[in-house]
């Protein structure tokens, strides 16, 4: 699927085209260890064929599977995920930046 990447002052996105596609055909795991989130379809979409002779095929159907490093800045554990009209958008939270108010003594 084609897949958009960006980002704003508060968050990153990711926006997947997934036309024809269902929330629940949709699959999305993330790895805590090495903060992998992968994309990927629950069940492979079947086509109907109903008998039908095609003369061109332009839509395909077949698994697939996506995987995103996510940076060291974005909340793990504030992801939120939403399916419109075959968009998936993925918006996961930046942290706040820690200040590191070290005070030294003279």
């Amino acid at each position: 699927p084609k897949i958009n990447l960006s980002e704003d002052e508060n968050n990153y996105y990711i926006h997947a085209d997934l036309p024809g596609m269902r929330k629940d055909q949709v699959k999305m795991e993330l790895s805590d260890e090495d903060r992998v989130l992968t994309i990927s379809e629950q069940n492979e979409t079947k086509k109907e064929e109903n008998n039908k002779k095609y003369s061109k095929i332009e839509c395909s159907y077949g698994k697939f599977s996506r995987s995103f490093s996510i940076p060291e800045n974005a909340d793990i554990n504030n992801i939120q995920a939403k399916m419109d009209n075959g968009v998936l958008e993925v918006t996961l939270k930046k942290m706040e930046p820690q200040k590191n108010e070290h005070k030294h003594s003279i």
